[in-house]
């Protein structure tokens, strides 16, 4: 499974911090590749409340990234 940040419904937005990809890597600075085994266990975890789910949902055909001044907290946050 290949995340891009960029390519999600809630870049920085306020769910943005609340997601398993921001939590582990305070954000990425690119894509993040999860394998099958990864993902089985990144599930388990967040199953069990240890870790935040992943949050990532795809932009809709057509839709463009938010300027900066849609993002709501751009300025606040890196990357």
């Amino acid at each position: 499974m290949r995340i891009d940040c960029a390519e999600c419904e809630m870049y920085r937005s306020e769910h943005c911090d609340d997601c398993l990809v921001t939590a582990m890597l305070h954000p990425p600075t690119g894509p993040v590749e999860i394998d099958e085994n990864l993902d089985s266990s990144l599930r388990t975890l967040s199953g069990a409340g240890l870790i935040p789910v992943l949050k990532f949902r795809p932009r809709s055909e057509g839709a463009s990234n938010p300027t900066e001044g849609e993002r709501g907290r751009g300025e606040a946050r890196a990357g």
